[in-house]
């Protein structure tokens, strides 16, 4: 039954924007999923003629109208859209050894708001464990959904698990300059002469770091050595530092 055109009086623009599948979109209108729908309506108190914003995860902020609701699924008139609202002038790809699923799961959540655009959970010497199994990637890009929802990012990251190092090195392609999380680098990035225009690729290590000769593998894909201070820092924490930095030196 499609709502009826009554007043919004009630209603609360909402500030988040919402999930839409990219299949969902058409020329002029888009359809949320039942969840989706539900929050807008339900939580938003949304009626026809709100606004709202939806993300699409390939890069596309659509400014919509709420048209009508059908059978739980609302419809939104696209009144316009921007592209690659909310990303960065450049890519970020992390490499982290696997920690524990509670930090993996820390990672994504804190690393997509920070602009990243692919992160990989490479198994390390020190991981202990397998490469993430299908379901735990599919939690993860739930997360990453989310979290994309809330930054107002446009441009959902890759996720992927390597069995090993050399692997994860190899997936991450070609990129502009290379750093890695350790206590004898130096403490701070030097920007470029000219804006970095591509890709930065960022490792840290599982808990206990890399083992020495995984260093001499980033060293000979020309990682650089980064210190992140002098106290000790989880992966999670440490993989965070390193996204940050390298986001504010480079911007």
């Amino acid at each position: 039954m499609a709502a009826s055109g009554g007043t919004t009086r009630d209603a609360r623009r909402p500030d988040t924007p919402f999930w839409v599948d990219p299949e969902a979109v058409s020329d002029d209108r888009l359809l949320l999923d039942p969840d989706e729908s539900r929050h807008l309506i339900r939580v938003h108190r949304a009626a026809v003629g709100v606004e709202f914003d939806a993300v699409d995860g390939l890069g596309h902020l659509y400014h919509c109208v709420l048209d009508s609701v059908e059978r739980g699924v609302a419809t939104g008139r696209i009144e316009s859209r921007d592209v690659n609202s909310g990303e960065l002038p450049f890519e970020i790809r992390l490499l982290i050894g696997i920690p524990d699923l509670g930090p993996v799961e820390t990672v994504v959540e804190h690393a997509v708001p920070l602009g990243v655009t692919m992160i990989d959970f490479a198994v390390c010497a020190r991981s202990g464990r397998e490469p993430l199994a299908a379901n735990r990637l599919d939690r993860l890009h739930r997360i990453a959904r989310a979290s994309l929802k809330q930054s107002r990012r446009t441009r959902l990251p890759e996720l992927k698990s390597s069995p090993s190092l050399e692997a994860a090195v190899a997936a991450l392609g070609a990129a502009e300059m290379r750093f890695v999380a350790d206590a004898g680098g130096p403490p701070r990035i030097e920007p470029p002469p000219s804006r970095i225009q591509s890709v930065v690729a960022l490792a840290v290590g599982p808990p206990g770091g890399f083992i020495d000769w995984e260093l001499g593998v980033l060293r000979g894909a020309e990682f650089r050595p980064i210190s992140l201070g002098p106290s000790r820092l989880t992966t999670e924490t440490a993989a965070l530092a390193l996204t940050a930095l390298a986001r504010n030196s480079l911007l």
